[in-house]
Order: structure tokens, then sequence, then C-alpha cells
């Protein structure tokens, strides 16, 4: 299995990522959630792309990065890569040792208004960043559900949360400066056989945990992978660690809400038959 996954990631890697949910944003408007390296970062290699990750699908028009280092504005082409919502930019030469900011633009979003663009700072540092990232995956999941009222639809929605738990990543540099590359290869609308779909990138967190979120489909076996990326774009393994929970249908009643969680390899959910017993027993009481 785990060979397998391997096969169907290698070449979504090579193209830049397959398409996937991109992270919640307010009725699909596109603003920039993440910015690689993270704002406030330090020790950023001088041959670092630069990239920002926008919260849902844009409309990039040629516009403007401005980059200033401490001699001034700084050249960069820029790229919108659609597959991941992310726009980048690469210095025509390696940036200068200290204090950096970056503009990055407001976008259009597709068939949505203009989002929200977003400054950062950083300092680079002297040491280049030359190897890619080591990193041996996903190491374990809990899950959550809960029903909430959509502000887009105006409805109830019931919504799954997974907290992927990560290993340790090592780099050249501090692993704060990797992103996580999360992938559903089973679950949701996916058919068997699909290619794994992306659902998140996002800057490897200090206590190693990711929080996904997606629209419940009912009683399902979901799996999950996760890969490091590093400021060069160069990805590590931890692919093939494939990590399975099995997911329960919402048996919501009005008036009650209920909360599930489990850990790979098992599966548990909180009954709610103590609820329905006392109700009942409250309804005999009543009638008699």
């Amino acid at each position: 299995m785990r060979a397998a996954i391997v096969a169907r990631l290698t070449p979504i890697f090579a193209l830049g990522f397959a398409p996937g949910v991109a992270v919640a944003a307010p009725c699909g408007q596109p603003n920039v959630d993440h910015t690689f390296p993270p704002n406030g970062s330090e020790s950023v290699p001088p041959n670092a792309t630069l990239s920002a990750h926008y919260s849902a699908p844009a409309d990039y028009v040629d516009e403007t990065v401005r980059l200033t280092g401490p001699a001034g504005d700084v050249a960069v082409d820029v790229l919108y890569d659609e597959a991941e919502s992310m726009l980048r930019a690469q210095p025509r030469a390696e940036l200068a040792e200290g204090h950096h900011e970056i503009a990055w633009p407001a976008l259009r979003g597709v068939a949505t208004n203009r989002g929200l663009g977003l400054t950062a700072e950083f300092s680079v540092g002297s040491v280049r960043d030359e190897a890619a990232p080591r990193f041996s995956g996903l190491t374990h999941i809990e899950w959550d559900l809960s029903r909430e009222q959509d502000p887009c639809t105006d409805s109830l929605e019931d919504r799954f949360w997974f907290e992927l738990g990560l290993a340790s990543a090592t780099d050249d540099l501090p692993p704060n400066l990797l992103a996580v590359v999360v992938f559903e290869t089973r679950g949701g609308n996916k058919t068997q056989g699909s290619a794994p779909e992306q659902l998140a990138v996002v800057p490897f967190p200090e206590k190693r945990v990711v929080r996904i979120e997606r629209q419940a489909v009912g009683d399902e076996t979901v799996c999950f992978a996760a890969v490091t990326r590093d400021l060069t774009n160069r990805v590590s393994g931890g692919g093939d660690q494939e990590e399975c929970v099995e997911t329960t249908a919402p048996p919501f009643f009005y008036g009650c809400s209920l909360a599930l969680r489990t850990t790979t390899g098992s599966s548990g959910f909180v009954v709610v038959a103590l609820s329905l017993l006392a109700a009942a027993r409250r309804r005999r009481v009543s009638r008699a």
C-alpha cells in the first residue's frame, strides 16, 4: 500500500502538487493566509524562493510583488501557481544578508471580490540551503465532528476536524522555515485509484500538529499523508507514511450535539444512548 502511495505522489511533486481543497476563506475570498518564510523569520537562506499562499483560488493579473532589502528594492520574477493557490517570487540574485520586507498583493477571487494582501518581514542569514529536508511523515490522527452555521449559505453543515501528528523534521536550517504539505489519499469524494488531494500547505508548526477541516460526507475511512518542503522547493520523504482513521456519520438530533474522537488504528465514538434513554424516561413519566 505504502509503495503505491509513493508512486501516486511522485508525479504530483514533479508538477507542483495537485489541486485541492483550499484553507477555509470567507465565502471564497482569496486572502493571504500563510507566507514562506513566515513573518518575523530569521536565518532565511540567501538562495530562498519567497511565496504566499492564498486561502482560495485567485486570478493573478500581473499584480506587483514588492521586495525591499538592505540596499532598497530587489528585482524578482513572479509566478502564480494555480494548483496550490500560491504566488511565488524568485529573486534574480541571491538575497543580501540583513532585513527584508515583502508586500504580497491583494488578488481578485474567481467569481468573488478581491481578497486581502499581506506584508511580511524576515532576516536573511549567510547559510545557503543546499539539501532536501528530512521528514518521516505522519505519526497519528485524531478527529472531531462539529455542526456549524455556514455564513455563506446560511445553513447548518456537518464538518470533520482532523488533527495530524507530524514526525520531527530536519534541514540545513531550522524546521520553522519548512512548509508542510498535507494530502488526503482516501476519503471524501475520491474514487479508488484517484490521485491524492492536497488539502493544506502551512508553515511547519512548533507543536508538530496540523489541523484540517472539511465537510463530513458520512461513514468513511479517511487516510492522509504529508511531506515537508524547504525554501528552495526541495521536497522531503515521508509521503509513504499513510495514516488512516475510521470516521462515523453524524447521528445528530435537534436540541443536542455530539462530538466524536478517535486515534489511528481504532474507531470509537461518544454514544448518546444515555441521553436518549433519559428522554424516553421523561416521556413515560409525563404520560403517567
